[in-house]
């Protein structure tokens, strides 16, 4: 199945419904492994949102363990297969190697990785366009921002956290050529106070907007931009994956969205056997899955000409008439 095809197939399944499973709901089973803790308001808690999601639409059995070492991998992917699960999402890009070596041992279990690109029989890759929303982000920063500066934060250094980042970078500079990135990583995904300390010194260093990829250590990101505005700095935030603009909604600009329809999309598909090894994008044209949330507190706070350029481009890429940019992994 083509891009296209998936789209359309995607399409279908929201307007009309999803279709009675040619699998028993009852015998039918999924699992979920995420890299960190669900707790983050951002990566692992969109993963777990969305198999909760599939438990209430799908009404099927679910189940969920964090699995932080490499070591743990493939013994995760292993215990759900041998237990009967129909299908393992593995909710990131570390996951490939570990779902393509248990994957053939296990025919009858279809195994799903997030931000990745590998496909095999029963091996497919979910990749959420965040990039799409994402440079809409960097048309904001780049357009409001008082020093020239941007900030991005990380996690890890890996190609979907990159490709995220240059998408922004690509729309702050499409507003403002000398635009200045700095661009920092924690590390792993849930050390707050080092996301904290990076956020203090790009501000320190003149970064007024900062976007964060970083999980749970993104906390430490909007802790720091909260006790740079109460200090009278003029700086922002963005949130990512999930809608954040609750956790600091006096710092927030806007959140990168992540819907969690996708996921039951993907289970669906395994249920009803309309399964197809492939690489399923999942973006603003699959009914939104992904999109920009304004924090309502402060979308006043951007230009009324601003939101109706962003808004254009929404429109533009919805069409089909702008791609934005992304890293190829």
């Amino acid at each position: 199945m083509n891009r296209r095809s998936w789209l359309i197939c995607g399409l279908l399944v929201l307007f009309f419904g999803f279709t009675i499973g040619t699998a028993d709901a009852a015998k039918f089973k999924v699992a979920l492994l995420t890299p960190g803790s669900i707790s983050d308001a951002g990566w692992n808690a969109l993963a777990y949102e969305g198999l909760k999601r599939i438990e209430k639409e799908l009404g099927v059995e679910v189940s969920h363990v964090e699995s932080k070492a490499p070591s743990q991998w493939e013994e995760h992917f292993r215990f759900y297969a041998s237990k009967g699960f129909g299908l393992v999402f593995g909710h990131g890009f570390e996951y490939q190697e570990a779902a393509k070596s248990v994957a053939p041992d296990f025919p009858d279990t279809v195994f799903i990785t997030t931000s990745g690109n590998t496909v095999l029989d029963n091996v497919a890759s979910i990749v959420f366009e965040l990039e799409e929303v994402t440079y809409l982000l960097g048309v904001i920063a780049g357009t409001m921002s008082q020093t020239g500066k941007i900030g991005l934060i990380g996690g890890m250094n890996i190609p979907p956290i990159n490709s995220t980042f240059h998408a922004l970078e690509e729309g702050a500079k499409s507003v403002n050529p000398d635009i200045k990135i700095s661009t920092s990583y924690v590390g792993d995904w849930e050390n707050i106070g080092k996301g904290k300390e990076l956020a203090l010194s790009q501000i320190t260093e003149g970064v007024d907007f900062i976007f964060h990829n970083a999980d749970a250590a993104g906390r430490g990101v909007f802790h720091a931009v909260e006790e740079s505005r109460k200090a009278g700095k003029d700086v922002y935030a963005f949130g990512s994956n999930l809608d954040q603009n609750d956790i600091a909604p006096d710092a927030i600009l806007a959140s990168a969205v992540i819907d969690t329809k996708a996921f039951v999309y993907a289970a669906d598909l395994v249920q009803t056997g309309k399964f197809e090894p492939q690489v399923m994008w999942m973006g603003m044209s699959l009914d939104e899955t992904v999109k920009l949330v304004y924090n309502p507190k402060l979308k006043d706070r951007v230009p009324e000409d601003l939101r109706a350029k962003v808004e254009k481009i929404r429109q533009d890429i919805l069409a089909g008439k702008f791609k934005a940019p992304r890293v190829k992994f």
